[in-house]
């Protein structure tokens, strides 16, 4: 017969032991649970992939021949519609690519030019307030048997510069809109039409820099003929202020 203490004791380890198997077990499961949320918390989240590219309809690529239409050009486009017409129309000429046909009925495609010139912000002064335009070359290219647009292309028309600049500018946004449709017809560029789709005036630049350095120079030059002529007033007024406390000295003979 075992006695009574030994007995309590034996108990109160068997308790204890429990405890610990409870307690053991417990972190385990916890670690467990632990190390399968790391890898999902500290999982890059992957980027979403890119848009697929539509494609270009078939029939732009496989035309021979199109009919180029003049569908006019808004008040405030810096060319007339005939001119435009004209400089587009020797462009696609020169290309070669396509057969400029007289009437719709011989063309595979309708190229419908319109010389655009929507208003793309506002800013204002003392005077009013002002609109500004960025005129674009605006060409629609349709299927003459359904009349669906199949595709729309604009190319900016950018001006700066005298005659000869402008000039030069208005041959770069031609160049442009055909270079465009190159692209559209799986046609490739030579150099200098991929350099001029990203090649823009800096405007007003030179210009502004002069008229900057002019009005710094002008308010220079006012600031000190300004403070001179106060000086020569302060100086007169000094003098004035001693001849009237002591007249002897302003009346003294001139060597």
């Amino acid at each position: 017969m075992k006695p009574a203490g030994s007995t309590t004791l034996h108990r109160v380890l068997r308790s204890i032991a429990a405890v610990l198997s409870l307690a053991i077990l417990f972190n385990q499961s916890a670690r467990a649970a632990t190390i399968h949320q790391v890898p999902a918390a500290t999982q890059t989240p992957q980027a979403p992939p890119p848009p697929q590219q539509a494609p270009v309809p078939v029939q732009i690529a496989a035309a021979r021949n199109i009919f180029l239409v003049n569908n006019g050009a808004d008040a405030n486009f810096p060319l007339t519609a005939q001119d435009a017409y004209n400089r587009v129309y020797s462009a696609l000429q020169a290309w070669g690519h396509f057969q400029l046909v007289t009437s719709p009925d011989q063309a595979d495609l309708v190229f419908q030019l319109r010389d655009i010139a929507p208003v793309t912000g506002v800013y204002g002064d003392r005077t009013g307030a002002y609109a500004i335009n960025s005129p674009a070359f605006q060409l629609a290219i349709k299927d003459p048997k359904t009349n669906v647009t199949l595709w729309t292309v604009n190319s900016p028309v950018q001006i700066a510069g005298r005659k000869a600049a402008r000039a030069r500018w208005l041959d770069i946004a031609v160049t442009n809109l055909v270079s465009r449709v190159k692209v559209l017809a799986n046609q490739p560029l030579d150099e200098t039409e991929t350099a001029n789709l990203t090649t823009y005036p800096h405007y007003h630049g030179t210009g502004f820099a002069i008229g900057l350095t002019a009005i710094l120079l002008g308010a220079g030059v006012a600031t000190g003929l300004i403070m001179k002529h106060e000086f020569d007033n302060h100086v007169a007024n000094q003098n004035a202020a001693l001849c009237a406390q002591n007249p002897f000295f302003c009346n003294l003979p001139t060597p």
